[in-house]
């Protein structure tokens, strides 16, 4: 039997992320593992007219602090599921390679899919098909609600 201590969920807060919340609380239970929600911000950054690029600190922070609160959200239905040991981590950066790097210290990951057809993933990428293909740990991919047609 795979011993199982840390389990990584990647989020975005949407109902496939919380499908995988649930099934990462199951896993946690069964093999007494700890759990760390990571959300993933993209920033952005935009050219100001005199040629400067800027990062707008105060919307980052403003950002950064609802991202907190939904994990905090997500922490909370784990601790209601009996989890022990859960922790939060807000990255920045692309997010398919903050996943995959910061994966890289986890015996599972457990990621949401919104369970697109293969020509939507062709034009709108499909994060956990990339994860899936870049991960050194096991991936166990969740398939929330149903995709719409």
């Amino acid at each position: 039997m795979t011993i199982i201590k840390n389990i990584l969920v990647p989020t975005d807060f949407s109902e496939q992320a919380d499908a995988a919340v649930r099934v990462a609380a199951d896993l946690a239970r069964a093999h007494h593992a700890g759990v760390t929600l990571l959300h993933v911000h993209e920033t952005t950054t935009f050219e100001l007219p005199d040629g400067y690029v800027q990062n707008m600190t105060s919307e980052l922070d403003r950002a950064h602090a609802q991202f907190n609160q939904r994990l905090e959200e997500s922490e909370r239905v784990l601790r209601t599921l009996d989890v022990q040991r859960v922790e939060k981590r807000i990255l920045n950066g692309p997010i398919v390679d903050e996943i995959v790097k910061f994966a890289s210290d986890f015996d599972y990951l457990v990621i949401g899919t919104h369970g697109r057809t293969p020509l939507q993933r062709l034009f709108l990428g499909s994060v956990a098909q990339k994860v899936l293909e870049r991960a050194s740990c096991m991936v166990v991919v969740v398939r929330g609600a149903q995709a719409p047609s």
